[in-house]
């Protein structure tokens, strides 16, 4: 477990008074993840992501969540984000998760910044038992500096090294939340059943970004719940940014390339002309940030990575949530909310994150800050 004397650790999963070791029996995850350091601790349970063709079909759907368990885990992520006075355990774990997840509280020592995290506790020592995934948010709500940017990582091992590159954004940023998927998107090699393989490409069932089934999609969906509760996602200080990562033979002369799942016809390409959308503004930071690498967007590049099959994409471009596994966003309907990014290796390498830091800062202002005033206002 998180030893006492790096960071606190709160286990609400377990009750009574059990001693330490009788937690260490039960738990592998958590157990084993000793760090005072938020990147180093994404790193760890990392390592126990869900990993390539280990499901059957009996055993994926074993790990499914009940209906039960799902709305458990929905639920503490939303009431985790509602905590802004530093005490996690405020939040009372479902009894229906005791013995899967557990509420924890993680202060990070280079910042003094407590971070409330809902982790998986049990796996059969090398990962995760269930895969649902790991949930992270702030544990206190700075004004000024805080901002309502929803990061997350879908593809571990796949789309190596960004759990670790969006959690080290969500702390420099100060961003509202940050989600890992716990499984591989090869986990169960089986095309899903929700969103249509294209041509020589096979989406699998346990790819959050093309099955709804997924946990992920669900906890995804129950944050922009909360934020749209909340006074909704202004664009200047809002949005949902997904890291991947790109093969080196994919769309091979771009760095970086960002969309807000339009495609490449004309129509989708003229959306970007608006220099005010969250990703033209991060496309225009980031080209700041990175002198001398190119970073584009369908508006100025054929890539087609563009994320239009991507179902977390289409519920937030205005999908509805039935018609997600079929139907694509249109221009009339994308505010912006979501941001993909695919990137080379060498932009999600440590020592890009302090450039993406200030991209990412130039892009969205803090919450409690004024908006910037415009020439009609002066």
């Amino acid at each position: 477990m998180f030893t006492s004397s790096i960071l606190t650790l709160l286990l609400v999963g377990f009750q009574g008074s059990q001693d330490l070791s009788q937690v260490h029996q039960l738990t592998n995850p958590t157990a084993n993840c000793i760090t005072n350091n938020l990147e180093r601790l994404v790193d760890c349970f990392d390592k126990y992501t869900v990993g390539w063709e280990y499901y059957t079909q009996e055993t994926y759907d074993t790990s499914q969540p009940t209906p039960s368990e799902r709305t458990a885990w929905l639920d503490t992520i939303y009431d985790l984000l509602d905590v802004v006075d530093g005490d996690c355990l405020s939040v009372i774990l479902p009894d229906t998760l005791r013995g899967i997840y557990t509420i924890s509280q993680f202060k990070e020592d280079s910042t003094d910044t407590s971070y409330c995290v809902l982790s998986e506790v049990k796996g059969n020592g090398t990962q995760y038992d269930k895969g649902w995934g790991l949930f992270i948010t702030p544990a206190t709500h700075v004004p000024y500096s805080s901002r309502h940017i929803h990061l997350s990582a879908l593809h571990p091992w796949y789309d190596l090294y960004t759990p670790q590159q969006a959690a080290a954004l969500f702390k420099s940023t100060n961003a509202r939340s940050l989600l890992i998927a716990g499984r591989s998107r090869l986990a169960l090699k089986e095309p899903t059943k929700c969103t249509p393989s294209p041509a020589k490409t096979t989406y699998y069932a346990t790819d959050p970004a093309h099955n709804k089934e997924e946990p992920l999609y669900d906890a995804i969906r129950t944050i922009y719940r909360w934020q749209e509760q909340r006074h909704g996602c202004p664009s200047d200080r809002c949005a949902y940014i997904q890291f991947h990562g790109k093969g080196a033979s994919a769309c091979r002369t771009d760095h970086i390339f960002i969309s807000a799942g339009l495609g490449n016809d004309d129509d989708s390409k003229a959306w970007y002309d608006d220099n005010t959308r969250p990703a033209v503004r991060l496309r225009n930071a980031l080209r700041e940030a990175f002198p001398g690498w190119n970073v584009s967007t369908p508006a100025d590049s054929k890539c087609t990575l563009t994320a239009t099959r991507n179902v977390v994409g289409r519920f937030l471009n205005g999908v509805r949530d039935e018609d997600v596994c079929t139907t694509s966003s249109n221009p009339s309907l994308v505010t912006g909310l979501f941001v993909h990014i695919e990137q080379a290796a060498v932009s999600r390498k440590s020592d890009s994150y302090e450039a993406w830091e200030w991209a990412l800062k130039k892009t969205f202002e803090p919450t409690g800050a004024k908006p910037a005033r415009t020439k009609i206002d002066q």
